[in-house]
C-alpha cells in the first residue's frame, strides 16, 4: 500500500534556508519595484521630470551593482537545494517523485500565472515552474555533469547574444520610427487610469507580448536552471548543514565571489545604463558577458557570508530576524505584488510612473518592515504561510494541518 507523503515538518526546516529566504525577498522587492511603479515605462524626459532624476540614477546605478539578478539567483540556488531535500525524502518512503513533484510545479505554474495576469507581469514562478520541469532530468546525474552543466548554462546566454548580435549585423533591422503616443505611454496611462478588466488585459498582453520574449532574448531560463543546478550540488553534499566542516570551502567562495563579482558587476550596472544590449549594438556582448560571470559570483558571495555569520551565536540571533519571512516566502512574495498593486494601479493611489527609484527604495524598505512584523506573529500561531498552506495541501491531496 502506497504511503501518503507528507509535508516537511516545522523541525525538518533548516534555518539557514529560511534566513537566506528571507533575505533574497528583500532585494527581489528592491529589484521589482522599478517595474511594480511603472518607473520602467517612463521615456528619459519622464524620468527627468519627476525631479529627483540625480539621486534616482545613482540609486538604479547601485541597484544594479548590487541587486539586480542576484537575488533572484539566491531563490534558483534555494529552489535547487529544495528539490533535493524533497527527493531525499521521497527515497525513505513508496512514493514516486518525479510524478509528485511535476504536481507540484503544475500548481506553481497556476499560481504564477494568476500573479502574472492580475497583479505583476514580472512574475518568476512560471519561470521556475517551467524551468523545474527540465531539473527533474537531472535528478540522477553526477556531480560533474551537474556542475558542467550549470558552467556550460550560464554561458549559453552569451552564444545566444552573439549569434544574435551577428545576424544584426549582417542584416541590419530598419529603425523602428513610432507613430503616435509611445506604447509604454498607453501602458502607463492604462495602469493610471484604467479599470480592473483593462489592467488584466493590458498584463495579459504584456506578458505574451513583453515579458516571455525579453526573457528568452536575455537567456534567463539557462540562468535560473545553471542556479538550480548549483543549488542541487549543495544539497547533495549537506554543505549548507556542516558549515564547520566545509568552513574552508565556504570562505573559497565568499572571497572569490567577491574578487569576480564586484568587478563583473561595476561593468554590469555601466552597461544597464546604456541601450547597447537592447539595440544589439557591438558593445552590447559585454552585458551577458559580465552578467554570466559576476551575477552567480556575487549571489554565491551573498550566502556564503550568510552562511559563515550563521556560525556565530551573536550573529544567528540577529540574522534570525529573516526566517519567519523565509519560512512564509510564496505568501509574501505574492503579498508585494498586492501591496505594490495597491499603491501604484488605478484602483489604488494610482501612482504608476510617478516615483523615482530614491523613493522607491523607502517604500520597499516600509513594505519589507510590516512583512517582518507580520511574519514574526504569523509563525506564532500557523503552522504554514496562508500560500504555502494551500500549495501543500493541493500537492499532498489532502488538507494539511494549519494552526499550531
Amino acid at each position: 500500500m502506497e504511503e501518503t507523503p507528507q509535508p516537511t515538518s516545522i523541525a525538518e526546516r533548516h534555518s539557514l534556508l529560511d534566513i537566506l529566504r528571507g533575505f533574497a525577498l528583500l532585494g527581489v522587492l528592491l529589484a521589482n519595484m522599478v517595474s511594480h511603479s511603472g518607473y520602467f515605462f517612463l521615456s528619459k524626459e519622464g524620468m527627468e521630470a519627476l525631479g529627483t532624476a540625480r539621486i534616482d540614477h545613482i540609486t538604479e546605478w547601485i541597484e544594479h551593482f548590487l541587486i539586480d539578478g542576484k537575488f533572484y539567483s539566491i531563490f534558483s540556488m534555494l529552489f535547487g537545494i529544495g528539490f533535493a531535500l524533497q527527493m531525499n525524502r521521497s527515497s525513505t518512503r513508496t512514493v514516486t517523485f518525479p510524478s509528485r513533484f511535476r504536481r507540484r510545479l503544475v500548481i506553481m505554474f497556476i499560481f504564477g500565472l494568476l500573479h502574472a495576469v492580475l497583479l505583476y507581469v514580472g512574475d518568476i514562478l512560471t519561470v521556475y515552474a517551467l524551468t523545474g520541469f527540465v531539473l527533474i532530468l537531472f535528478r540522477n546525474s553526477s556531480d560533474k555533469v551537474l556542475l558542467k552543466s550549470a558552467f556550460i548554462l550560464m554561458l549559453l546566454p552569451i552564444i545566444q547574444y552573439a549569434i544574435l548580435l551577428g545576424i544584426n549585423l549582417l542584416n541590419p533591422a530598419e529603425p523602428v520610427v513610432e507613430q503616435g503616443p509611445r506604447f509604454f505611454d498607453e501602458v502607463i496611462k492604462v495602469y493610471q487610469t484604467g479599470n480592473f478588466l483593462e489592467i488584466i488585459q493590458m498584463n495579459a498582453g504584456g506578458l505574451v507580448l513583453g515579458r516571455y520574449p525579453d526573457l528568452l532574448f536575455t537567456g534567463r531560463f539557462f540562468r535560473v536552471l545553471a542556479m538550480f543546478l548549483i543549488g542541487f550540488y549543495v544539497a547533495r553534499h549537506m554543505i549548507y548543514v556542516n558549515i564547520a566542516a566545509n568552513r574552508p570551502l565556504i570562505r573559497r567562495v565568499m572571497v572569490w565571489g567577491a574578487i569576480v563579482g564586484i568587478p563583473c558587476n561595476i561593468v554590469l550596472a555601466m552597461m544597464m545604463t546604456t541601450e547597447a544590449y537592447y539595440n544589439l549594438e557591438p558593445l552590447g556582448i559585454v552585458q551577458p558577458l559580465v552578467y554570466a560571470f559576476g551575477v552567480p559570483a556575487l549571489a554565491l558571495c551573498y550566502a556564503a557570508a550568510f552562511a559563515l555569520l550563521f556560525e556565530n551565536p551573536t550573529w544567528k540571533n540577529r540574522l534570525m530576524i529573516f526566517a519567519p519571512v523565509g519560512q512564509l516566502a510564496l505568501t509574501n512574495y505574492l503579498m508585494q505584488s498586492i501591496i505594490c498593486a495597491s499603491i501604484f494601479m488605478s484602483y489604488g493611489f494610482a501612482l504608476t510612473a510617478q516615483v523615482g527609484p530614491a523613493k522607491l527604495v523607502l517604500i520597499a524598505l516600509a513594505i519589507y518592515i510590516f512583512q517582518v512584523i507580520f511574519s514574526h506573529v504569523w509563525v506564532k500561531y500557523y503552522r504554514f504561510g496562508p500560500m504555502e498552506w494551500l500549495w501543500r495541501s493541493l500537492t499532498y491531496k489532502k488538507w494539511q494541518p494549519f494552526r499550531k
